[in-house]
Formats: C-alpha cells, structure tokens, sequence
C-alpha cells in the first residue's frame, strides 16, 4: 500500500484525503501557504466551501494536489 505524505511536515497517511483533512484541521501558515500556492486553490475559498456545501469537494481538490506532489517529495 503507497502511503501519502503531507507536502509540508511529511506525515503519511495510508490515503490521500487523509492528508488533505490533515492540512485543514492543522490550518498553519505553512500548511495554508502549501494550499495557497497550489494552481487554482484558496484555502480561504476551500475552508468556506467545506463548511458551506454539502460534500467534500474542498477536501477532494486538495487530495489532488497532494496526490501531484508525491513525486517531488521522494
């Protein structure tokens, strides 16, 4: 089983929306920056789409993100 890593403080978790709940339930600079440089994500915008919308398209779009930077952090 692939394990995923958290871009910021390289925790894993066995899935990648695992980290994703990990980077908002942290909420620090770091992490939020992490987001904010990500190509088209706000956490802001992702924070109150989370708690707004029904689903977990927030989380979803951020376990993209980090499924993509796998490969830079091995």
């Amino acid at each position: 089983m692939a394990n995923f890593k958290c871009p910021v403080c390289k925790k894993e978790w066995a899935m990648s929306l695992q980290v994703a709940r990990h980077i908002f339930g942290t909420g620090d600079k770091a992490h939020r920056n992490w987001v904010n440089a990500q190509e088209g994500l706000s956490y802001a915008d992702l924070l109150v789409q989370q708690a707004t919308s029904p689903g977990n398209a927030s989380y979803e779009a951020v376990a993209k993100a980090v499924e993509k930077a796998q490969d830079s952090l091995k």
